[in-house]
């Protein structure tokens, strides 16, 4: 039997059930947390639990393989079909996605891999590099460098003896030229082939402190050490000559990656996350400066890729202990003036890396737009791993004591085998996996949105036709989604463009910037705001982090300070951004029941500008109006209130100061001394909340707690600077749960409202009898529960392009007769994601209640 207890056994060891008496034969060690399903099968048992863990067990109780099979919490249901040589494993999760797996179960599993080892005949080892599939060169105490060959007996055969190899503290294998360097702590080089009898000898002497030594190319070797130089050693025919030396930005600095390129760059990566670039046109000098790109820790590893067929650009991949693989992109001109493009930022499962050593990417895979044979290696406690990018799948895990121990690792294209080495205790082990299969034993029957709670949805149509959206959730991911359009003006499946990993904890709300291309606003809790872009001209993978603001320092305070927001302190919604004075603004209301405001004049820099003093509760909606030259801020929160602020003079004064000076000092509006309206809407929290502004007046529709609609109608009176409160209508028990969506119908006088009942409404507003009330038709079920949001969006009948990508949402969706007029599209959100073609829907409601709005044609800001 399958318990709730993280195992797949029960306790006692005895049970009587209905007079049958059951023994307990062994308990399942393997998930970290409850355990949902299993399948018993003749020789296997599979099961899946809230950890989103598949394992696979042996009759013997003996963990034969395991993976993460969805994203978030919960893989729900399993099912396996066997066969003689494999299992074909069926998951379904929580993040709605559908996914198979192939288990060669006659195989050897990566975590279950055997270990060969071997002790050499003198000493202990210290060093080690693998220098092809079945041989490594392994330095041992008291200066002993041996060749061993590990067949089935392994043989250590002595290359050089020497007193000076006790100082050695770089060993590096170069596999073009078939050279190895040794290099020691006072700048003694020796290059040795396992090609030639020849007994090696110290070939250069640097006479420095050294520290590391690297291959930049086949050619190209990098030395540094504390005194904060790269010095820059060149081999040819045996003989090395120094190159040039350039000193760092500090001591105690040195190289611990580079890549150099067939032309005269240099990449260099240091021990504090930095990347620096240096040319050559007479002497080495620096033409290029990243600090901390890869945080406080090192960087690991550079590549450089073969290039894409756009000349004009080259790729860069970097890796660094902090946990992340980065693509970069660079143009240089004539000038050496060099652009470094961040493209995307891939970071593998806490589960499996905590901190990257490492990668490789598999041939053929050069172009850092496919990443899918990209393999991430790593420490995690005192395990070494291999992860597959693409999938997740572990393709080697060992206990190696650790990422302090000497170890290589290498990946054989030939035979595409990858190869780990390390030392531990008195001996040298080392492992190998074939690869050939990695990456296609498992694919989505059906792809995965969110695994948790889905908060906030932002829309738009794009040149191309297609719809493109942003959603935030409770996972803490952003991701960009696109829906392409079929000629008969159908969507195709929605396909997950980017993925956008970086905030510390819940995404509350997304915005699209109006005023930067391809510029996404998301913000959650810990007070977070983050600024996402994408390098390319439409949307892609290549979406990165371009700025962020949180109160919070880089080195942790204690939360006592007073100086630091409470870290509960989430921000709850973000306005639509607005451009104001060459600047985009944006509001964030906050559960504190500050409303801060932010001004952006680049996607690179967020600024704080302002705060408006804290409500006694927490602001659940936030919007942002221009009314002429004026700056309004509409708010509602949880006491059922809704609020309209000027900010229009302290907002100037602030922004002024901060395009002639390029700083600013954050004003504080007090509501209870300045210009501000509030009224009462609801009896508690206001969930949804849309506004249309036309002809002078400010239409305000809120839905609550409550279950009501209220609508409100304003002035807009020239020289005031807040509207005039003319009419206030409500509709009581609108919906049977509280109201989570609602947004005015552009062209029209009617609301379409969402609710936690699963129900949309379509309601007729009229003005002159001020009432709400449903037209014929108005109600349509959806199957997303828990509502929390949903995004309105038209698409102009032009420019219909094809899409693609597998299903991310089962999308109920009807068609309108005339293709040539615009569609209308709803994006609904909450414990799971729809998209609706609402275009005959509305068309139907329209010839029932043909009642146009009569002040005009209204446009709302929220309408993307």
């Amino acid at each position: 039997m399958f318990v709730e207890d993280s195992t797949a056994s029960a306790s006692p060891s005895v049970v009587q059930w209905l007079g049958v008496t059951f023994t307990l034969q062994y308990a399942l060690y393997g998930h970290e947390a409850r355990v949902w399903r299993g399948r018993i099968l003749s020789q296997f048992i599979v099961t899946v639990g809230e950890d989103t863990q598949c394992c696979v067990w042996s009759k013997q109780g003996k963990l034969i393989d395991h993976w993460a099979s969805h994203t978030g919490i919960n893989t729900w249901s399993v099912s396996v079909v066997e066969s003689e040589q494999s299992l074909l494993v069926f998951t379904g999760g929580a993040d709605g996605g559908l996914s198979v797996r192939e288990v060669e179960v006659g195989l050897t599993s990566p975590s279950q891999a055997i270990l060969s080892s071997s002790v050499p005949p003198v000493g202990k080892p210290v060093r080690l590099v693998v220098v092809d599939e079945a041989r490594l060169i392994v330095l041992a105490e008291g200066g002993l460098l041996f060749l061993v060959e590990h067949s089935d007996i392994p043989s250590w055969t002595l290359l050089w003896e020497d007193a000076a190899l006790k100082q050695t503290i770089a060993l590096r294998y170069n596999p073009t030229s078939q050279a190895v360097a040794v290099v020691t702590c006072v700048g003694k080089i020796a290059l040795l082939t396992t090609t030639s009898n020849i007994t090696p000898n110290w070939s250069f002497d640097l006479a420095v402190n050294c520290m590391e030594g690297l291959w930049a190319d086949s050619g190209t070797l990098i030395v540094s050490g504390p005194a904060g130089f790269i010095h820059i050693v060149t081999t040819e025919n045996g003989l090395l000559t120094l190159a040039g030396s350039v000193p760092l930005s500090g001591k105690n600095l040195w190289i611990t990656a580079a890549a150099r390129n067939p032309g005269a760059l240099l990449f260099c990566g240091d021990r504090s996350g930095s990347l620096r670039v240096l040319s050559k046109r007479v002497i080495w000098k620096d033409i290029y400066v990243g600090m901390h790109v890869h945080g406080n820790h090192e960087v690991s590893q550079i590549t450089l890729p073969e290039g894409s067929s756009d000349d004009s650009s080259h790729p860069v991949v970097t890796s660094g202990r902090s946990g992340a693989v980065i693509f970069w992109r660079y143009h240089l001109n004539d000038q050496d003036h060099l652009i470094l493009e961040r493209l995307r930022v891939i970071e593998p499962d806490n589960n499996s890396v905590e901190w990257v050593s490492g990668f490789h990417i598999l041939h053929g895979h050069g172009n850092p737009n496919n990443f899918d044979q990209l393999i991430i290696c790593g420490f995690r406690s005192t395990k070494f791993a291999a992860v597959h990018a693409g999938s997740g799948e572990t393709v080697m895990e060992v206990d190696c004591g650790g990422g302090h121990r000497s170890s290589s690792c290498a990946l054989f294209e030939s035979s595409r085998t990858l190869q780990f080495a390390f030392v531990k205790t008195t001996g040298v082990h080392w492992l190998s996996r074939c690869i050939g299969s990695i990456g296609q034993s498992r694919f989505q029957l059906k792809e995965p949105l969110h695994g948790l709670q889905i908060w906030s949805v932002a829309a738009s149509s794009s040149r191309t036709g297609s719809l493109v959206m942003a959603v935030g959730s409770e996972d803490t991911v952003v991701k960009i989604i696109r829906v392409g359009m079929e000629r008969a003006r159908l969507p195709v499946s929605p396909s997950v463009v980017a993925e956008c990993k970086g905030h510390l904890s819940s995404v509350r709300s997304v915005r699209l910037s109006s005023k930067f291309k391809n510029c996404v606003y998301s913000a959650g809790g810990r007070t977070q705001l983050v600024c996402w872009a994408c390098a390319d001209d439409i949307w892609s993978e290549n979406v990165v982090m371009t700025a962020e603001w949180s109160p919070y320092p880089v080195v942790r305070k204690q939360w006592s300070d007073k100086s630091l927001i409470d870290p509960d302190t989430r921000i709850m919604d973000l306005s639509t951004p607005v451009s104001f004075e060459n600047f985009e603004i944006l509001a964030a209301g906050s559960s504190d029941g500050t409303i801060r405001i932010f001004a952006l004049g680049s996607p690179n820099e967020i600024t704080l500008v302002g705060e408006i003093a804290p409500y006694p509760w927490c602001v659940l909606q936030v919007r942002l109006l221009l009314v002429g030259d004026q700056v309004l801020v509409l708010t509602a929160g949880t006491k059922g209130l809704i609020a309209v602020f000027n900010l229009t003079m302290p907002l100037r004064g602030t922004l002024s100061k901060l395009e002639d000076f390029g700083e600013t000092e954050v004003f504080k509006f007090d509501p209870a001394g300045q210009s501000s309206l509030s009224v009462l809407a609801h009896q508690s929290g206001v969930d949804a909340l849309d506004f249309v502004l036309f002809d002078g007046h400010l239409y305000i529709a809120t839905g609550g707690d409550d279950c009501s609609i209220c609508v409100f109608v304003m002035e807009v009176v020239s020289g005031e600077p807040l509207p005039i409160l003319m009419s206030k209508f409500k509709m009581e028990n609108a919906h049977s749960a509280q109201i989570s969506g609602i947004k005015f119908l552009r062209g029209t006088h009617h609301l379409l409202s969402a609710s936690k009942d699963q129900l949309i409404k379509m309601w007729e507003v009229d003005y002159d009898q001020k009432e709400i009330k449903p037209p014929g038709s108005s109600s349509l079920p959806i199957s997303v529960g828990d509502v929390s949001c949903i995004a309105l969006v038209e698409r102009p009948a032009t420019d219909r392009a094809p899409g693609d990508g597998l299903s991310t949402t089962t999308a109920t969706m009807t068609t309108a007769e005339d293709d040539s007029v615009a569609s209308t599209y709803l994006a609904i959100v909450g414990a799971g994601f729809q998209l609706l073609d609402i275009s005959s829907w509305l068309a139907k409601i329209q010839r029932e209640s043909p009642v146009v709005l009569h002040h005009g044609t209204a446009t709302s800001p929220d309408l993307a």
